[in-house]
């Protein structure tokens, strides 16, 4: 059994992004899985309240940690277009997504050095892999009011806080704005820019 989790906070997106993310999933494994929606707007069987009623937006995927076993995320804004069963291996160490891809473009200046620093990744979190990751939570936790000062979301946080993490690089992902041939077509989607 696998978990599949997503988080849904405030009103950034509707109960239908849920929806959709959990039937785009199990339309496309063959895998025995469990899907999540950690919510601070519970309503349906497979929702769980958040913990951590004081985090806000993103931070609660942090929360998620807490959750041991075989566990994957995805944001809402994802969409997912091809099987994904091979995304459920090698849980050993947390994953997320190789964005260099699309940063590759961009030129080092000395003005946004802090900008670059703490907030333009390397990372995305749309996607995470893990299997016990609570040490990573803990580490925000245990120092909190800096961390949220000094990141603007968990991307930051994990890149920059000395967190174990590996890329995963060898997949075909895209935002939904970019125009992609077809024989090219992306495994997932996901509602960011990157130009």
């Amino acid at each position: 059994m696998y978990n599949v989790y997503c988080v849904k906070w405030g009103d950034k997106y509707n109960r239908d992004f849920v929806t959709r993310l959990k039937d785009n999933v199990e339309s496309n494994t063959t895998l025995d899985i469990k899907f999540w929606c950690y919510t601070d707007q519970p309503e349906s069987e497979y929702d769980i309240p958040v913990k951590y009623p004081y985090l806000r937006g993103v931070w609660h995927k942090l929360a998620l940690f807490e959750f041991t076993g075989p566990s994957i995320f995805f944001d809402l804004d994802v969409e997912i277009k091809k099987n994904i069963d091979f995304l459920f291996t090698d849980f050993q160490e947390l994953t997320l997504i190789d964005s260099s891809r699309w940063k590759a473009k961009r030129t080092f200046d000395k003005d946004i050095f802090r900008f670059r620093l703490y907030n333009d990744t390397r990372v995305n979190s749309s996607f995470m892999r893990w299997y016990d990751s609570r040490s990573i939570f803990k580490n925000f936790l245990s120092n909190r009011d800096t961390h949220l000062r000094l990141y603007n979301g968990i991307d930051g946080f994990i890149y920059n806080e000395n967190v174990s993490y590996r890329l995963l690089k060898d997949i075909h992902v895209a935002s939904w704005q970019q125009k992609e041939p077809d024989d090219e077509a992306p495994i997932f989607l996901w509602n960011q820019r990157y130009d």
